[in-house]
């Protein structure tokens, strides 16, 4: 393997890290937080936030992923893309 995909696969490696671990906190932070009892500013500037930070690291991702889909996960994206009334 080139040295360079090494070095891009390590990057997709570390930023689905750091998402799984983002989405981890949003889990944690809602269990131990009743968003209800939040002021509504408070609830938004949270939300907006974790969105922000999710949306980054979605677009550095991106960057990373392959070019086409294995079969595999082509198959994958068809279920999930096809339409209710197939």
């Amino acid at each position: 393997m080139s040295q360079l995909l090494v070095e891009e696969q390590d990057t997709a490696r570390r930023l689905n890290s750091w998402i799984t671990v983002l989405e981890e906190r949003i889990v944690v932070l809602l269990q131990g937080n009743n968003p209800e009892t939040l002021k509504p500013v408070e609830r938004e500037q949270a939300a907006s936030r974790h969105l922000a930070m999710l949306l980054r690291l979605l677009q550095m991702r991106q960057k990373f992923a392959q070019p086409e889909p294995s079969p595999g996960e082509q198959a994958f994206l068809a279920a999930l893309f096809r339409s209710d009334d197939e």
